[in-house]
């Protein structure tokens, strides 16, 4: 890849941090020629690019370096949610459902996480919310 294509592109991934991670529309702001369809094709081409891969970790990871971000604490903050008596059953529900999407306990997400830490495969049903504690 051509030094200028890997601006080019490091501008749309920024752009797509800034949007609230609307990929389409990052795509579009630099390549204002693409169809709706092109562009959404393109952006999930481009963030699997191994050298634009390693350019969102690491924003990422700065980002989180900078705010003082780690599993932990999200993962204490959400407990602090589904724990309090403030809180109603459907912001725990959503607080547990985010909870196990970080831990990858989600059949669907286990392939962020190495494959040691989730062995079993998990279902949860939330239709009964009388079981969610406080709720």
């Amino acid at each position: 890849m051509k030094d200028s294509t890997f601006k080019k592109y490091c501008l749309v991934i920024d752009e797509w941090f800034i949007n609230g991670f609307n990929g389409t529309q990052a795509y579009l702001k630099f390549y204002t020629d693409s169809s709706y369809e092109s562009a959404d094709s393109s952006f999930r081409t481009l963030v699997e690019i191994p050298r634009m891969k390693e350019y969102m970790n690491t924003k990422t990871s700065n980002k989180a370096n900078e705010l003082g971000i780690t599993m932990s604490k999200q993962l204490k903050r959400l407990d602090d949610i589904i724990e309090s008596k403030d809180e109603r059953a459907s912001d725990k529900i959503k607080a547990i459902q985010e909870q196990n999407k970080l831990i990858a306990l989600y059949e669907e997400h286990n392939k962020q996480k190495k494959g040691d830490i989730v062995t079993d495969k998990v279902t949860i049903n939330f239709k009964n919310k009388r079981n969610v504690k406080g709720g």
